[in-house]
């Protein structure tokens, strides 16, 4: 059997969500990558990978997501992090598939790259179930 993978309709439900939430208004963007015209605070819906569990019958996925915050310091870095997580691991619909499980993967807070901006990094793992009609 083939199966279509939940992947985008988790990762574009998910953006949605965080999009809507409270959030939004602590962050200048909520972005799927970063861009160069970006102010700091905000968040990036990054990367994902999948690992598939594929029964006779049934199709499980595990769709992991990474996503970023970038801030002026630490201090806020961390907060909007610990936002991010809380909107996150909430439960939403999806159309074609269901969400059995969140679990935390990784989470920390670093100086970034440019040695001033502080970069959190929050990676989430979905446990997806397909819906089957027999």
């Amino acid at each position: 059997m083939n199966w279509v993978s939940a992947e985008p309709e988790l990762f574009n439900n998910l953006f949605r969500h965080i999009e809507q939430s409270p959030l939004k208004g602590k962050v200048t963007a909520i972005v799927d990558g970063v861009r160069k015209d970006l102010t700091t605070p905000y968040i990036v819906i990054g990367e994902t990978d999948i690992i598939e569990s594929v029964g006779s019958q049934s199709m499980t996925e595990d769709i992991a997501v990474q996503m970023h915050v970038y801030a002026d310091n630490k201090p806020l870095c961390r907060e909007l992090k610990k936002d991010l997580k809380h909107y996150a691991k909430q439960y939403f619909p999806l159309e074609h598939y269901e969400i059995k499980k969140i679990r935390l993967s990784n989470e920390q807070v670093m100086t970034d790259i440019d040695q001033y901006t502080s970069h959190g990094v929050l990676r989430l793992v979905y446990t997806v179930s397909h819906a089957v009609a027999f």
